[in-house]
């Protein structure tokens, strides 16, 4: 290759018999095609690499997308777990309501909820593929819209599940308060009811009422305490409730008698046995034997029982509390 000042001369020898190839090629145009070359080589390496950038970045945004699908999947399936357990915590509470009316209490205000929960896939319209005639989508605007429409229902199904949370925890916190209330109205009426004298002492016909009357003793007006039941002499006695023997002695009066407290400042009284079968402290049940019936005690004319009932010392009449 020769050179010179303004060109450069290139020879290509194609064998020894044929004349060579002259080629001359001024500086400038060498100079300016070099660096053409160079210039297109870089906007090609430019080129390929942001290709590759642009494709790794799309992968990318895929793979984001179907997570974010199975995260909303995932979430919309928590969501309607969530309006299931609102579902059972209201009938919990109608049933509270319900119970708390049946023993007499004074019902709670239901705190009102919205159990709507909806769910499906969906796009905004304005990202749909339907285009009216005349009308063409804006695909520069594409990727926002696609983020705004994973991002936005996701975020409010996360609120909704969040304040279904706090709810849910409020009122399983209300409703506990009200189930041990439950509870323990339930314990005392079951341990009252328990207390309170519902059956016949013995079996036999009344032979003298509670209240007024004329005294066989004297031929008097007086006032009967309690309740007479006529019934053959030996028959037996059985407690009307639950309660404690805290009486099981001789009165002249009353003859061989027994008095059971029952609590809740209820007590029974039986007057007249042949024979007592409980002694003092004596802890028994709703028709336990205590007693047998008899005709002792200067106050009774013939084989039968006295039953008296007093409510906070008071006496009342026994009939109200039978049942059977």
């Amino acid at each position: 290759m020769k050179t010179s000042d303004e060109a450069y001369t290139i020879m290509i020898f194609r064998g020894a018999t044929t004349n060579p190839l002259w080629m001359r090629l001024r500086k400038v145009t060498l100079r300016r095609s070099l660096i053409t070359a160079a210039v297109l080589v870089v906007i090609q390496l430019g080129i390929m690499a942001h290709y590759v950038v642009q494709t790794s970045q799309v992968s990318e945004l895929n793979t984001l997308r179907e997570e974010i699908v199975e995260t909303r999947g995932q979430t919309k399936t928590f969501s309607s777990t969530i309006d299931g357990m609102k579902q059972r915590m209201l009938v919990m509470q109608e049933l509270n309501r319900k119970l708390q009316t049946m023993f007499g209490l004074e019902p709670d205000n239901v705190e009102g909820i919205e159990v709507n929960g909806q769910g499906g896939e969906e796009f905004p319209y304005e990202n749909s593929t339907y285009s009216e005639p005349g009308q063409s989508l804006d695909t520069s605007r594409q990727e926002t819209i696609d983020s705004q429409n994973v991002a936005n229902p996701l975020a409010s199904l996360v609120v909704n599940i969040e304040q279904g949370l706090v709810w849910l925890d409020r009122q399983a916190l209300k409703e506990q308060q009200i189930l041990d209330n439950l509870a323990e109205t339930a314990g005392e009426r079951v341990g009252r009811w328990a207390a309170t004298p519902s059956i016949w002492p013995v079996k036999g016909h009344i032979t003298s009422k509670f209240g007024p009357r004329i005294s066989p003793f004297t031929g008097k007006k007086a006032f009967h305490s309690g309740l007479d039941i006529g019934s053959p002499r030996g028959r037996e006695i059985r407690a009307p409730a639950s309660g404690k023997v805290v009486v099981a002695a001789y009165d002249t009066r009353m003859g061989n008698f027994i008095r059971i407290d029952h609590g809740y400042g209820i007590e029974t009284t039986f007057g007249h046995l042949s024979k007592m079968l409980v002694k003092y402290g004596k802890k028994i049940e709703r028709g336990d034997v205590i007693g047998l019936v008899g005709s002792t005690g200067k106050f009774s004319t013939g084989p039968h029982l006295h039953y008296q009932v007093a409510v906070n010392d008071k006496v009342v009449n026994p009939v109200q509390y039978i049942l059977d």
